[in-house]
């Protein structure tokens, strides 16, 4: 882990009380003395601190100016949700004059219109002439703008937070969902969710799961101070579920994009996502025969139903082109996606389509399409997702299997030292993981 300290100087002024010459004769023996006196005294200072400081007679006080640093004054408001920054400003002390200095100076580096609720600002102010002489805005989790003024002109910057990249790596068996048994162990959201988008294409993560169900994953964490300040990539993961055992490793080969692979260095991509959906909870599973809850009769059900909030985004199962978007009877708002070897799917009961989406646009696999809704006949916000095979509806389960492109025979080699070095991180030896829970 690790470690932060604060550290601290106390300044301290010397001081020193001197006695006077008395029974002078003259001025001149008068002067003579004062300076003999001020010799004396810059061989005897002794360091007090501030609260002791003591004043002696303007004639015989040290000829040595002292000192005083005088402590700024630092006011910080987190913005709340309506926050103007100019009444906060205000508000803090700053006068309308510098608001307006401030705001001007910063326009090249950060509009100070676009901030937002949650963040910290700063003021530091010059307690002697109640001054401002730096402000500071918190962008996001890495950036600072700092305002600071010199020389009467306010001068703007960014400045990056300084990061320590480390490797974290969690392990633990499924008592009850993924989700869930992550977490508890204090894996982040972000991470648990790309976890199941790498294992998309052969894991259902809200059906496929079951209760004892292994996950060991490593990925990558950026701390400052020793907090954590935001995720990176899973770097290696392992599934076991129902027995089987999968394997995920990022590489990134010189000349295509990086991507995760089996530890063969087969692509994990398949031409069908297992889920149009990010790991979300199905409400109903795939059967030849089902209750329609609307229409209350029985009707042919060949697909999924994916219970989800309103507004999840929907993503494109495959590649294909957009063959309807639009209004489609009890479906609702549903977009029809033809792909190739005679493959078609379709999202039902969306609440909206994304930018662009329309008949004849091509999209890539896990393009966002659509949002969930709750549109034609329906008794609440799901997505409904059909998969055809030559214009019949089929089981999504039984769709063509074909991976993506595995890695050519010159990246194997490399790859093959990624494999050891992240099954390292994996498997890492009883020893190290007696010691620390972060490798």
């Amino acid at each position: 882990m690790v470690l932060s300290y604060l550290g601290f100087w106390l300044l301290s002024a010397p001081e020193t009380r001197s006695q006077t010459q008395q029974n002078t004769t003259s001025s001149l023996a008068h002067e003579q003395a004062i300076t003999e006196e001020r010799s004396s005294s810059d061989l005897a200072l002794e360091p007090q601190t501030q609260d002791n400081l003591e004043f002696s007679d303007p004639l015989t006080v040290s000829a040595t100016p002292v000192s005083l640093e005088i402590p700024a004054i630092v006011k910080e408001h987190r913005l709340k949700k309506g926050d103007s920054l100019a009444l906060v400003l205000s508000r803090l002390g700053v006068s309308n004059q510098e608001i307006h200095e401030i705001t001007t100076a910063s326009r090249k580096v950060y509009n100070l219109r676009n901030i937002h609720p949650g963040q910290m600002i700063e003021v530091t102010f010059d307690e002697t002439e109640q001054q401002v002489t730096r402000f500071s805005y918190e962008i996001d989790s890495f950036n600072d703008l700092e305002v600071e003024q010199n020389e009467g002109q306010f001068q703007a910057s960014q400045k990056s937070m300084p990061l320590e990249k480390k490797i974290e790596r969690r392990a633990g068996v499924i008592t009850d969902t993924l989700y869930e048994s992550a977490q508890r162990l204090g894996v982040p959201v972000e991470v648990i969710l790309d976890l199941s988008d790498i294992f998309a294409w052969d894991v259902d993560f809200a059906i496929d799961i079951r209760k004892g169900d292994t996950f060991n994953l490593v990925y990558e964490v950026y701390t400052n101070e020793g907090e954590t300040v935001r995720t990176g990539r899973v770097i290696a993961a392992e599934m076991q579920n129902r027995g089987k055992t999968r394997r995920a490793y990022y590489f990134d080969p010189e000349g295509r994009s990086a991507d995760y692979f089996d530890e063969n260095g087969r692509s994990l991509r398949k031409a069908f996502l297992k889920s149009p959906l990010r790991y979300r909870y199905i409400s109903s599973g795939y059967a030849t025969r089902r209750l329609h809850p609307v229409l209350k009769v029985n009707r042919p059900h060949l697909g999924i139903d994916f219970a989800a909030q309103r507004g999840t985004p929907v993503r494109a199962a495959s590649d294909g082109v957009i063959e309807f978007a639009g209004w489609n009877g009890g479906h609702g708002k549903t977009v029809i996606i033809r792909h190739k070897n005679g493959y078609k799917t379709l999202y039902g009961h969306l609440s909206s389509f994304f930018k662009g989406i329309k008949k004849g646009k091509k999209v890539k696999q896990e393009d966002f399409i659509g949002r969930v809704g709750s549109t034609g006949l329906s008794t609440g916000p799901h997505l409904h997702y059909t998969l055809y095979k030559n214009g019949k509806p089929i089981n999504p389960r039984k769709a063509d299997v074909l991976r993506g492109e595995s890695l050519s025979k010159e990246w194997l080699p490399p790859f093959s030292d990624q494999v050891t070095l992240m099954n390292q991180y994996l498997y890492p030896t009883p020893e190290l993981l007696e010691t620390t829970e972060s490798l």
